[in-house]
C-alpha cells in the first residue's frame, strides 16, 4: 500500500505511517548489526528479521532484498559523515591547510569510526558486494575526491600548497584513509583518537603537498 494511502490510518492508537517508519528504522538498525557481525556475503534476510524481531513479509514490504538494504545503508552512513566534514569546514575561512585537514579528518573519524558497524558496513563489507553496490561506492568516492579536492585548492590560492590534480591525489589515498579507521573502529583497546588523527593528517597534508 502506498504511503498516500496510509496517510491518516490509525493502527493501535498510531498512525500507519510512523508505524512504518519505525518498522523500516529497525530494518536498517538490524541489517548493520547483521551485516558488520556476519559479513555481508554470509548474512540473510532470516538473521535480519530476527535480529528485529520482525516477519520476512515485513521485510519485502519494505526492501527488494540484502542489497537494497545495504545500499540504504550506505548512503545514509555516507551522508552523515559528510554532512560532519561539510558542517565542521563551515566557516574555517581563516584556518591553515593543516588545521582543515585535522578538522575534516576528526569530523569524519568520530562520524563513521565511533560505531564499529558503521566503519566495517560502509568500508568493508560494500566492496565486492556486487555490480549495482560497486558502482554507487565509486560514485561516492568521487564525490569525496571533489569535496576534498576543493578544500585543497582553497588552501593552493593562499599559497600553503602547490597548485596540482588534487582530486587524484586525494582518491589515491581515500582507501588507505578508510582502511586504518576500520582498523582503529574495531581495535580493543581503541589507540587514543588524537594519534590516528595526526597520522592521517600528515598522509593527507604529504599527498597535496606532493
Amino acid at each position: 500500500m502506498s504511503q498516500d494511502a496510509n496517510t491518516g490510518r490509525m493502527y493501535a492508537g498510531q498512525p500507519v505511517e510512523d508505524r512504518q517508519r519505525q518498522r523500516r528504522a529497525r530494518f536498517l538498525e538490524s541489517g548493520l548489526t547483521v551485516f558488520a557481525r556476519d559479513g555481508y556475503a554470509n548474512s540473510s534476510v532470516g538473521a535480519i528479521c530476527k535480529d528485529a524481531g520482525l516477519s520476512s513479509r515485513q521485510f519485502y514490504e519494505e526492501f527488494t532484498g540484502r542489497e537494497s538494504l545495504l545500499l540504504e545503508l550506505y548512503e545514509q552512513i555516507d551522508k552523515e559523515s559528510r554532512d560532519s566534514v561539510t558542517t565542521a569546514l563551515d566557516g574555517r575561512t581563516d584556518a591553515s591547510a593543516l588545521e582543515l585537514i585535522d578538522t575534516a579528518v576528526r569530523a569524519y573519524v568520530e562520524s563513521i569510526g565511533s560505531d564499529p558497524r558503521k566503519a566495517r558496513v560502509a568500508l568493508v563489507e560494500v566492496v565486492g558486494a556486487g555490480p549495482k553496490v560497486e558502482k554507487f561506492r565509486l560514485e561516492l568516492r568521487r564525490t569525496w575526491g571533489s569535496l576534498l579536492a576543493s578544500a585543497a585548492e582553497d588552501a593552493a590560492l593562499h599559497g600553503e600548497i602547490p597548485p596540482g590534480d588534487y582530486e587524484m591525489r586525494v582518491l589515491a589515498i581515500i582507501g588507505a584513509v578508510n582502511y586504518v579507521v576500520d582498523a582503529w573502529s574495531g581495535a580493543d583497546p581503541r589507540p587514543p583518537l588524537d594519534d590516528v588523527i595526526g597520522v592521517l593528517s600528515r598522509v593527507i597534508m604529504g599527498a597535496v603537498k606532493a
